[in-house]
C-alpha cells in the first residue's frame, strides 16, 4: 500500500511562494523601469497585486510582513509614476524589496 502523502507534499513551500514574488517584482520593475517609454500601468499593476496575495499563500515572518506591507504602499503609489523622478524612486524600492526578500 501507498503511504498517504504528507502535508509538506501536498502543499507548496515558502520558498516556491518567495520565488514567485520575486519573479512577480522582477516583471514589476522590467515593465516600469525603462523611463524612455510610458510605464506599462495594466501590467505593472498585475504583476504586484500577484506579488501582494502570494503573501497570503504561506505564513511570513515579521520580516515578510514588513515587505509586504512596503509593496502595499508602493501600490498605492502607482498614479505618480509618470513624474520621472518619483518613477525612478519607486522602481528602486520595488527593487530593494525584492532584493530583501530570502
Amino acid at each position: 500500500m501507498k503511504a498517504a502523502p504528507s502535508i509538506t507534499n501536498t502543499m507548496r513551500d515558502r520558498n516556491f511562494y518567495i520565488n514567485s514574488i520575486k519573479m512577480d517584482l522582477f516583471r514589476v520593475v522590467t515593465a516600469s523601469g525603462d523611463l524612455s517609454k510610458p510605464p506599462a500601468t495594466l501590467s505593472i499593476k498585475e504583476f504586484l497585486e500577484h506579488a501582494i496575495n502570494d503573501f497570503n499563500k504561506f505564513s511570513g515572518t515579521s520580516h515578510d510582513n514588513a515587505i509586504r506591507s512596503k509593496l502595499q504602499q508602493l501600490y498605492n503609489d502607482m498614479y505618480r509614476l509618470e513624474d520621472f523622478n518619483h518613477r525612478l524612486r519607486w522602481v528602486e524600492e520595488v527593487l530593494t524589496a525584492r532584493c530583501r526578500l530570502y
